[in-house]
């Protein structure tokens, strides 16, 4: 199957960036502000200079990417950066099983993998953005701090 950005970047433009965000606060750098969402639910934000930021929401990790959005575009471009930052062969693994996203829908992880889910199509399903970005923010906030392997009973989520 042919991926393009079609299938590697969701539109996001009915969604509110305050609300996407609004559960990585505590990670996220004031200033930034949402430029893209990958299928599989990363963020890239953008600050005052232009600078592209990747918000890796499977890890909990924050990264300056490219100093401008003609940077970013050109790297995104490139099979190196395209992996690492999109997964296109994952995506395309989950399109071609048959999953596939509707309007305002990314791929989450059904188990994220701070709590030992793993990185391939089985952990993976079609859901909301607002819900994905919501839920997994409130886990990652809870559990950063933990060793990795620390056994997790359980994550309140509200509301």
């Amino acid at each position: 199957m042919k991926i393009t950005w079609r299938e590697l970047a969701i539109d996001i433009s009915e969604e509110s960036p305050d609300e996407i965000l609004k559960e990585w606060r505590w990670l996220i750098p004031s200033g930034l502000s949402l430029r893209m969402v990958s299928a599989l639910g990363d963020a890239f934000l953008e600050n005052e200079l232009g600078e592209i930021y990747w918000l890796d929401t499977g890890s909990a990790e924050i990264s300056k990417i490219a100093a401008s959005r003609a940077e970013f575009d050109t790297l995104r471009q490139t099979t190196n950066h395209a992996d690492q930052w999109f997964s296109p062969m994952l995506v395309g693994d989950l399109l071609s099983s048959g999953k596939g996203l509707s309007h305002r829908e990314c791929f989450s992880y059904k188990i994220p993998l701070t709590l030992g889910g793993s990185f391939s199509p089985e952990n993976f399903k079609p859901t909301s953005v607002a819900v994905h970005f919501n839920t997994l923010g409130q886990i990652q906030k809870q559990v950063r701090d933990l060793p990795i392997g620390t056994k997790i009973s359980s994550v309140k989520l509200g509301v």
